[in-house]
């Protein structure tokens, strides 16, 4: 009777431990190994072990070209020679130097060539369809006119229609929008759904799905090692790079935030808030959780629980840089009134800072458009552009009267609906 009762033990063992292997199998086609999640973006090739399967160069040289560009136009509209612009907007120069930097440290990379020849002219043809609320333009053609008009007449517009728009501000913010949070949310997050998740893309050691989230991860621009390497969000954004590997120099492409991941950590850095989103460690722990989802073949509707919670908290890190900067044109707008002076206009030294904040309101609160799962109306989202205006607003007729009601409606309207469509609390409306 024990003998029995032993081989029954036995065989039911032998039947779990068979059930228990076949159920992981089945989970990630095929019974390759199961990883764990990170807690640095680094993903080991399914298909040639020992090679790393993350790849976004293009990603890293958009970013950076971006992320330059604001400092060009400065050059350029003091040189009036705008090659240098235009050449940076299609990356067509093998020897330009990157204009990023990374302190007193080396960087592995010097020109924009030595990471990529992608460039920014073909991804704003990619969104030609989007019409900037207000301007009734898409972002490529009024980008290309602002570079110009900048070269030609200097940063700051001084005179006829939209006078006071700081062009170096609204194109790079612009450009944030249009190109790489575009990309990294409608373009490839977008892809997830359908793409395959079975074999190797082409000739490279990765999957589409694997691809296409990791070039998503790209757009958002940080470091590898953003969650680890740095001390917090102070350091994420004024120190940005870290030598996670400790060869004395900086690798753009894996050891340097830029753009959105920037911004995130600012906005996360708020002492009057009453609610930390956290933006930086919730969207950089749903990329890694995504991931790691998807290489060990994970079920579709896990992966793109963390695909909308990187989008859903992508898209408020843009609401809220966008109210930061109401809130600094707001702030800007008082202590004018306050000053008296209703004969200021645009170029001044006294409306110098508006004209500053108000360019990157404007330019950031335009990249709200280019989700295309984006969690606001589109009717609110017209109506906050369109209070927001195509220009900041000046002293007419000898009073403030005008500015007044701008004021107002930054504050009453604008800022109210932010705060209604992301569920803001009015300390973080206040305080960012």
């Amino acid at each position: 009777m024990k003998l029995n009762n032993s081989l029954m033990f036995l065989s039911s063992l032998l039947l779990f431990v068979f059930i228990g292997c076949e159920s992981i199998d089945d989970n990630n086609d095929g019974g390759a190994e199961l990883i764990d999640t990170p807690t640095e973006y680094s993903f080991e090739s399914r298909f040639n072990r020992g090679e790393n399967s993350v790849s976004y160069s293009g990603q890293v040289v958009r970013n950076l070209l971006i992320n330059d560009i604001k400092t060009q136009m400065s050059t350029d509209a003091a040189s009036g020679n705008p090659a240098t612009l235009v050449s940076m907007m299609g990356n067509d120069n093998t020897n330009q130097a990157i204009l990023s930097s990374a302190g007193d440290m080396s960087t592995v990379q010097a020109k924009y060539h030595d990471i990529s020849s992608s460039h920014l002219n073909d991804r704003l043809t990619a969104v030609n369809s989007y019409i900037i609320t207000g301007y009734g333009a898409n972002a490529g053609t009024l980008i290309n006119g602002w570079v110009q008009e900048s070269v030609a007449n200097g940063l700051t517009r001084t005179t006829g229609n939209n006078a006071g728009i700081r062009l170096d501000q609204i194109t790079q913010k612009t450009l944030w929008g249009a190109v790489s949070y575009w990309q990294g949310t409608s373009k490839y997050m977008s892809k997830i759904p359908t793409d395959d998740n079975s074999v190797v893309s082409g000739d490279a050691n990765y999957t589409a799905m694997e691809h296409h989230w990791d070039e998503s991860f790209g757009y958002f621009g940080a470091a590898l090692d953003y969650n680890t390497g740095y001390t917090d969000d102070v350091d994420r954004k004024s120190s940005p790079y870290n030598d996670s590997n400790s060869d004395g120099s900086i690798d753009f492409k894996s050891e340097y935030n830029v753009g959105w991941a920037i911004t995130a950590a600012k906005r996360d850095e708020c002492s009057a808030c009453d609610v930390n989103h956290d933006f930086t460690k919730t969207i950089f722990d749903a990329y890694l959780k995504g991931r790691t989802l998807i290489t060990n073949q994970a079920d579709l509707a896990d992966i793109l629980v963390q695909r909308d919670i990187v989008m859903n908290n992508w898209e408020k890190v843009v609401a809220a840089v966008s109210i930061h900067y109401v809130n600094d044109v707001v702030t800007d707008i008082a202590g004018l009134i306050a000053a008296g002076d209703t004969t200021i206009v645009a170029g001044s030294d006294a409306t110098a800072d508006y004209e500053n904040h108000w360019g990157e309101m404007r330019g950031y609160a335009n990249g709200l458009l280019y989700n295309d799962f984006k969690a606001i109306t589109d009717a609110n989202l017209n109506r906050i552009l369109t209070v927001m205006g195509t220009a900041p607003v000046y002293p007419s007729n000898g009073n403030f009267d005008a500015m007044q009601a701008y004021h107002a409606s930054l504050v009453g309207e604008v800022r109210a609906i932010f705060k209604a469509s992301y569920g803001f609390s009015d300390a973080n409306v206040a305080g960012w």
